[in-house]
């Protein structure tokens, strides 16, 4: 199980790519490196970077991209479709089996939604963000409009997104407010890609179809 450190924020953390003499200047980077599913063809590399303060866990994609593409519109849409990247995590992982996944497309729209594992094959549905509550989560990219078409000199995106603890926490229904020490799981994916030999993941899933609901995959996610 991979461990990653999601250290404090020691300042304002700016949604951009330009983290020169910003708080993400600390923060470790992950690599979204494992391609568990690889037969052919290019491995292209997403990294990214995490960080928390009182308010808001921040999150920060870099990701290789030679079709950078966007069709879905609609909040809790089916993002994962287009050029994206995906945050899952158990923040209760003692106590409560129950995960959440925010996916956010290049454009900047996104999923979030709070399950329990199986969830589809048990089908018992699964709770998906208010707009009410999605107008309080921000998210930037190097993307314009509300779409995208790929593009002949496509090469790379960034995003990065703020995703305030209050607004997790009405949404779930637990207390979350990390301090050092607390203990997470989670994972970080690449999605909207080619083809299966491209999607990657941080911790890796060692199943034989890539199936990113898969919490019991999940790596350690420590606050310090």
């Amino acid at each position: 199980m991979k461990e990653y450190a999601i250290r404090r924020a020691d300042g304002p953390v700016p949604l951009t790519a330009e983290h020169a003499g910003t708080p993400w200047e600390r923060a470790d980077e992950f690599a979204i490196d494992e391609f568990s599913w690889h037969e052919s063809g290019p491995k292209p590399l997403t990294t990214g970077k995490a960080l928390y303060d009182d308010d808001a866990l921040y999150l920060s994609f870099d990701v290789e991209d030679e079709a950078i593409s966007a069709e879905v519109t609609e909040l809790n849409g089916p993002t994962y479709q287009d050029s994206s990247v995906e945050f899952f995590a158990r923040p209760a992982p003692e106590s409560e089996p129950k995960y959440f996944n925010f996916e956010a497309n290049c454009c900047g729209t996104f999923k979030l939604a709070w399950q329990e594992p199986n969830w589809e094959e048990r089908g018992i549905g699964r709770d998906l963000i208010s707009p009410e509550l999605a107008e309080r989560i921000t998210v930037r990219t190097s993307v314009p409009g509300p779409t995208r078409s790929p593009s002949p000199d496509d090469e790379s995106w960034w995003l990065a997104a703020a995703i305030p603890f209050d607004v997790l926490a009405e949404f779930t229904g637990l207390p979350l407010s990390p301090s050092t020490g607390t203990e997470w799981r989670g994972n970080y994916y690449r999605s909207g890609v080619a083809s299966d030999s491209q999607k990657a993941t941080w911790n890796p899933i060692e199943k034989p179809e890539p199936i990113y609901h898969s919490p019991e995959c999940f790596g350690r996610l420590r606050f310090a």
